[in-house]
């Protein structure tokens, strides 16, 4: 007969035996039951990236602060702290510090214009959505857009920080149904509205490769190599946005060996398409028709390049000497660039084009560059667009 310790070593044996090979489950909420976001919720619970609290409830209603959002994306999408040197005061030794980090780190998140963070204030759902996009690499603050979106929400204008980011969630159905008729930017998000926003993240379809062919004109169709699987041929609807090297255009303007991205909607059709390759003149004229706010378009800045002010409205000329006589050119040279005289330049005060140029704001890095290297004919190869760009740019910005 087993002595009573004998038999309790045994039974202890066996429950620790228990314990460490049965995967601990997570306990499913109880207040969810006929919640409109009770499956996002309990997907997520399952896979131990949304957690309920020590009652046993979600509070599925309650806001969810920047710290628990943090988490929720980090663990979500397995960022970690690179271990680089805290960027917000506010988060040094919060409980969500390494979190708070590796989406700093991955541009993910960004901070108030104090520096701080604001950890344990609650997210509002512009907030939430900018950080869902730019999970996607989209609506990042490098993207420029040349073309008019028709607001989706009568109550978020252009001119709202979030507006593209919201534009884009809303092309790719990542927001709730109820977020209408109004967006009310400023509301609080939900812990129901995360689980539901971040399921359907997670569920979108995205295809990464390379184009193969050059698009032809008139053509909506993009023939791509994944990175993975057989070639792909992309039918793309006339309302999808495309961007290359971060600018809007249309599809004829990809090419070939482009690196692309298609992001397709929740009905599974193209929604957003990111693509990038080799600068050209294309990028360079939807650049500036992007820093003009899409007022003059690619083809009317062309015509303005090539001496054409036919295309454009009366009297624009005049403005672009003087803006040009503005910034610091004389005469001579304002007349020299408005007609395109590149050799009276190259005979008259370049040091005095080059500090011009570089004192200026919007300045391109590859312009900076060439003033740097004097490089004269990558200057006067730049200066057309750039001056034009600045003139236009305070007369129509």
């Amino acid at each position: 007969m087993f002595s009573l310790r004998h038999r309790l070593s045994i039974y202890l044996l066996l429950v620790l035996t228990f314990l460490l090979v049965t995967p601990v489950v997570q306990a499913m909420p109880i207040d969810l039951k006929g919640h409109w976001a009770e499956e996002s919720i309990k997907n997520l619970v399952d896979q131990d990236i949304l957690h309920g609290y020590p009652d046993g409830s979600f509070r599925p209603d309650q806001s969810i602060t920047r710290a628990e959002l943090a988490k929720t994306l980090a663990v979500a999408y397995e960022f970690e702290d690179s271990g680089r040197t805290v960027q917000f005061p506010d988060t040094e030794e919060h409980w969500a510090e390494e979190y708070i980090e590796a989406l700093a780190q991955a541009e993910v998140i960004t901070g108030y214009p104090d520096g701080n963070f604001k950890p344990e204030a609650p997210i509002t759902r512009a907030e939430m959505v900018a950080m869902l996009t730019r999970l996607l690499k989209l609506g990042t603050e490098e993207e420029h857009y040349t073309i008019d979106f028709v607001p989706t929400f009568p109550d978020l204008e252009k001119e709202h920080w979030a507006f593209y980011q919201v534009e884009l969630a809303a092309k790719l159905g990542l927001l709730p149904r109820y977020y209408s008729p109004d967006f009310n930017a400023a509301r609080l998000a939900t812990r129901a509205d995360t689980a539901w926003m971040l399921q359907q993240l997670l569920d979108l379809k995205t295809v990464r490769g390379q184009v193969l062919d050059q698009p032809e004109a008139g053509t909506n169709l993009v023939t791509v190599q994944p990175e993975e699987g057989e070639i792909q041929i992309a039918v793309l609807p006339q309302e999808v946005v495309i961007f290359r090297n971060n600018i809007t255009t249309s599809v004829e303007t990809l090419t070939q060996d482009d690196q692309i991205t298609i992001y397709y909607n929740r009905l599974g059709e193209p929604s957003i398409v990111k693509a990038f390759g080799e600068v050209n003149k294309t990028d360079l004229l939807s650049r500036l028709s992007a820093m003009v706010k899409g007022r003059l378009t690619t083809a009317q800045i062309s015509s303005i390049l090539a001496g054409d002010w036919n295309e454009v409205k009366e009297g624009i000329k005049g403005e672009l000497y003087d803006q040009l006589l503005k910034i610091g050119l004389t005469t001579e040279e304002a007349e020299s660039i408005l007609v395109q005289d590149w050799a009276y330049l190259d005979s008259i005060s370049q040091d005095r084009l080059a500090s011009a140029l570089s004192g200026y704001l919007g300045i391109t890095k590859d312009l900076s560059g060439a003033i740097l290297a004097r490089d004269w004919e990558l200057i006067k190869e730049y200066a057309r667009i750039e001056l034009t760009a600045m003139a236009l740019g305070q007369i129509l910005g």
